[in-house]
């Protein structure tokens, strides 16, 4: 029997666009049982699954709050927020097919996820080619909005904390030699790298640049490796479980530099390591942070969930608390009104703080950098945008 052959992907995109705008032509209105069609995007199998069900248990938690609330609304009704749920199974493939069974079988308004930047990326190809407003709320890397006018994040970018944290080692730390030790196949690490590469070289101060490939385990040479050259510090922009295992294995083998992490730790993993002690990472939440929000989200969520929230979960809140606001604003659900909405809210005061898509979707935001201090974190300097290049 003859192969059928799928048609080319721009084809197929343009296809199911004209589909999806012919869906949500009656938005909210015209429907007894309105409702605002999200769809979520997270890793429920592979090594990431618990990031995914804590990430869906704050949509869930979020997309509760906006109903018991009545928001949107829309024509002084409210607009009903339904969640449709897919598994990019720790795949950027699944995660762009994920979008595809979001659009042309549930029929959803917006996107929300992927949250790693690898699979956030394909996702936003596609839900950009289909005229889908997409927010991935944990990505950084830039390329996951670059020239796609329907995709934005809640997250600051890598360029944003590079430079941060760059400048950090250098004046306030005073180091002139840093090993930096990435995931060669992780798309979020070797952004990071980048940017804190080049801005610690801006200030002075000589990077090495270490790679090691995705799923590694064991850490004994490069870490070898990157320690022969006696750095003071240690830059690490790796996911939470490597990141403390090179740390473990540079303390194993007599480091006692400062070790330095993006945002991709996990703060409270690290927090309890005496190996740690000391140490500087970015958190994009927290919840001593200024202003009242950060505060009101952990005691509501603690209180409903009957446990304390996550980063992911706050960032997860303002994604689905922007897109309820877009809504309102638009008077409607259409994917086109959605985007543009986006782009013109005021600054949102959002659980991770005060933010505005100024020109496109990315968000102007501050970033927190915390300290690792006895057997805990806490809050160390709190950086606003625009970073401060070194002269």
């Amino acid at each position: 029997m003859p192969m059928r052959r799928r048609p080319p992907l721009p084809v197929l995109f343009a296809a199911l666009a004209l589909g999806a705008g012919l869906l949500f032509a009656a938005g909210c209105f015209g429907n007894k049982d309105t409702e605002l069609r999200l769809g979520f995007i997270a890793t429920f199998s592979g090594e990431d699954f618990r990031t995914g069900r804590d990430a869906l248990e704050a949509a869930r938690f979020a997309v509760d709050a906006a109903n018991a609330a009545g928001q949107p609304t829309i024509d002084g009704k409210p607009c009903r927020l339904r969640l449709f749920i897919a598994d990019d199974k720790d795949s950027p493939e699944e995660a762009a097919q994920a979008v595809k069974k979001l659009v042309e079988k549930d029929h959803v308004t917006a996107i929300i996820g992927p949250y790693a930047s690898s699979q956030a990326d394909a996702a936003a190809l596609a839900a950009d080619a289909l005229g889908i407003p997409l927010i991935a709320p944990s990505s950084t890397a830039a390329v996951v909005t670059a020239g796609r006018p329907n995709i934005f994040r809640i997250a600051f970018t890598d360029a944003f904390q590079g430079m941060v944290l760059g400048r950090l080692a250098s004046r306030e730390l005073g180091l002139t030699r840093v090993a930096i030790i990435a995931n060669a196949d992780d798309l979020s690490s070797q952004s990071l790298t980048d940017a804190f590469a080049q801005a610690f070289s801006a200030c002075g101060g000589r990077p090495a640049v270490f790679v090691y490939q995705d799923r590694t385990r064991q850490f004994g040479d490069i870490v070898a490796q990157a320690l022969a050259d006696a750095p003071q510090g240690l830059f690490l922009p790796v996911a939470g479980k490597e990141a403390v295992l090179l740390g473990l294995a540079a303390r194993k083998a007599g480091f006692t530099g400062i070790l330095i992490g993006g945002d991709t730790w996990d703060g409270p993993e690290v927090s309890r390591l005496a190996a740690f002690d000391g140490a500087y990472f970015v958190d994009h939440w927290r919840q001593e942070a200024p202003g009242a929000r950060a505060a009101a989200y952990a005691a509501a969520f603690a209180r409903e969930r009957k446990r304390p929230p996550t980063e992911l979960g706050a960032l997860t809140q303002d994604a689905v608390d922007v897109l309820v606001a877009a809504a309102a604003q638009a008077g409607s659900v259409k994917p086109q009104a959605l985007t543009k909405a986006l782009i013109e809210l005021p600054p949102h005061d959002g659980v991770t703080g005060v933010f505005d898509f100024i020109d496109d979707g990315n968000p102007v935001k501050s970033l927190y950098i915390s300290r690792v201090a006895g057997g805990g974190s806490r809050l160390d300097t709190i950086e606003a945008p625009p970073p401060q290049p070194c002269d």
